[in-house]
């Protein structure tokens, strides 16, 4: 399974490279070109939900929050972390990933995480898991003014045998 991610991550960034456009923004000496600005630091907070694709749970609301440190107009990196509050189970996912950006507003990126898992369990107490996850995720940000607010969406590949389908509205600002 974890070589099929790989390859889909893999394919992801070469569609992302073939298909790119270019992008104006700000260079990394202050130079606007056009209306866009590039801002080298971003951060948000996403609302939404989290849906098991491999198993038959419900919904789940999930809580998150992001950091991407831009390179160029192309390129980032980032780190984020996700909590979601479900039927007897609260997860907690960290990860890293590599972003690149075909449009100014149009963010794909990919990377690996980890997802600790709390369950209830029926005879009382709780039981704690921790597993392996690769992510690609799509983000599409809509300006209104200082801010930026739009949909994202987010596979994650959890071990070798669980997907899960991420998405919300985050509202970041860049700095």
């Amino acid at each position: 399974m974890m070589h099929h991610v790989l390859a889909a991550s893999g394919a992801s960034i070469a569609w992302a490279l073939s298909t790119a456009v270019p992008a104006y923004g700000q260079d990394d000496h202050g130079e606007d070109r056009g209306n866009d600005r590039f801002l080298a630091n971003h951060a948000a907070v996403v609302v939404g939900g989290m849906t098991p694709l491999s198993e038959t749970s419900e919904t789940s609301i999930a809580l998150g929050a992001d950091y991407e440190r831009r390179f160029s107009p192309l390129w980032g990196a980032g780190v984020g972390v996700d909590f979601t509050i479900g039927d007897h189970k609260r997860t907690v996912l960290f990860g890293a990933a590599v972003s690149f950006r075909p449009i100014p507003a149009l963010r794909l990126s990919t990377g690996p995480a980890a997802e600790l898992v709390e369950t209830d369990q029926v005879s009382g107490g709780t039981k704690k898991t921790a597993y392996f996850v690769w992510s690609i995720g799509a983000f599409y940000e809509f300006h209104v003014g200082s801010l930026a607010i739009g949909p994202n969406v987010i596979l994650d590949f959890v071990g070798e045998t669980k997907t899960n389908l991420s998405y919300g509205i985050a509202v970041g600002a860049g700095f």
